[in-house]
């Protein structure tokens, strides 16, 4: 199934793909560019792009595989985790964090990193050491778990703002301001 519909994207998204409907079955919506999956635990959506981005932290790799989870940043934390990894996305209004890489390995721990730094205070250039060596581990025998699950439960609700115009007028003296 996999080969219809990534039949001319690039390796990589291929494989990608085919590594995300082996382990959590055929997508929800296919698309010539997009495969995406809902609500399969943890993930609220996973989706594999046919465009890939390249990526060099924490080596080179292109990043296909993109997974969200509900989770609540602080404000204040969302410059650090656009500093730890360019990859991470966070979306206040829905309540979103995603990371995009090249597989799910690199996406559980880009974000298990990223909670730490948002809830626990840790340190991005720790969190950067911490991301290299963990990927040190992969085929050895003392794996890093953030490679292999969430080590949290994804939670949250989105945050939609507060309202600042109560009434508005189009068109009216002013440009339409509030009144």
């Amino acid at each position: 199934m996999s080969t219809d519909l990534t039949r001319d994207w690039p390796r990589s998204a291929a494989d990608a793909a085919r590594a995300v409907i082996d382990r959590y079955g055929p997508p929800d919506e296919a698309g010539p560019s997009l495969l995406i999956w809902y609500g399969r635990t943890p993930w609220r959506r996973m989706l594999v792009h046919r465009d890939v981005a390249p990526h060099r932290f924490p080596k080179p790799h292109v990043d296909v595989l993109e997974q969200v989870v509900a989770h609540q940043v602080p404000a204040d934390k969302v410059s650090e985790l656009a500093r730890f990894n360019g990859s991470l996305v966070y979306e206040r209004t829905r309540g979103e964090l995603s990371c995009r890489c090249a597989d799910e390995e690199g996406n559980l721990l880009a974000l298990n990193l990223a909670h730490d730094i948002a809830v626990h205070g840790l340190d991005v250039a720790e969190a950067r050491r911490r991301c290299y060596v963990a990927m040190q581990t992969r085929l050895g025998d003392e794996r890093d778990p953030y490679l292999d699950r969430l080590a949290f439960t994804p939670a949250g609700a989105g945050d939609p703002d507060e309202v600042t115009l109560t009434a508005f007028t189009p068109g009216a003296p002013g440009g339409g301001q509030p009144r």
